[in-house]
């Protein structure tokens, strides 16, 4: 197997940007370094991740490999230009993989707390499975929202949230994009458009301090989890 890495963080994060400013939420610091470059660190510290491909919007190119630790730069093969949705984003990054990469995993910029046990667990997966996605049983009492009232409890036994880093063979995730892209099937999930080609996609255990940076109170949330070393 030769690994390779896409991060994510080609959106406008309009949610976040609403309550913070003008910062695009790629480069928000925490714990004084951009929330990307923990991200790229994540995966990129891992010695069975041979390259990295970073998609963001191309004005932050420069912005972001400035920010990048030594080692994670150094892994980074290209800078590619998102798309109009995550989905478009992703299949520019998988676009722009090195020859040679047999399998990449893909990480959202929104979680800069992904810890090396879960990017193992996930690369150990992908050594019998060709698509591994980290899943959290879902903890809280599930409803059925509908016009602002309860229309139905969801039981929960066999929920659970799912996480990054995904972990795919090439071959596969590129596939499932292209077919996608012909069948105008949109989605915000890479393992779902596996899902969609009739492909079984596996789990392995996420992480409840793998939280995905969405809104600006979230911020405080990661850091307390980076300053007590969880990801290291």
């Amino acid at each position: 197997m030769k690994a390779a890495a896409l991060i994510v963080a080609g959106g406008s994060g309009a949610r976040f940007a609403a309550e913070s400013g003008e910062v695009p939420k790629q480069l928000t610091a925490l714990c004084g370094r951009a929330m990307i470059a923990w991200s790229a660190d994540a995966l990129a510290r891992r010695d069975r991740i041979a390259h990295l491909v970073v998609v963001l919007p191309a004005e932050l190119g420069e912005w972001v490999r400035a920010v990048l630790a030594p080692w994670t730069a150094e892994k980074a093969h290209a800078f590619v230009a998102g798309g109009a949705t995550r989905q478009e984003s992703v299949f520019n990054g998988l676009r722009a993989l090195p020859e040679g990469v047999t399998h990449v995993l893909i990480h959202d910029a929104a979680r800069p707390c992904a810890s090396p046990s879960l990017v193992d667990r996930v690369l150990a997966a992908l050594g019998t499975h060709d698509a591994v996605v980290p899943a959290v049983a879902a903890t809280d009492t599930l409803i059925r929202d509908y016009q602002g009232r309860v229309d139905a409890i969801v039981d929960r036994v066999h929920v659970a949230g799912v996480q990054t880093p995904q972990g795919f063979r090439r071959e596969l995730i590129l596939r499932a994009h292209k077919e996608a892209k012909a069948r105008g099937f949109h989605s915000s999930d890479d393992g779902s458009l596996v899902l969609a080609l009739g492909e079984p996609v596996h789990t392995v255990a996420g992480e409840r301090t793998n939280i995905k940076v969405t809104f600006r109170e979230d911020v405080a949330i990661a850091e307390a989890i980076l300053r007590n070393g969880v990801t290291t």
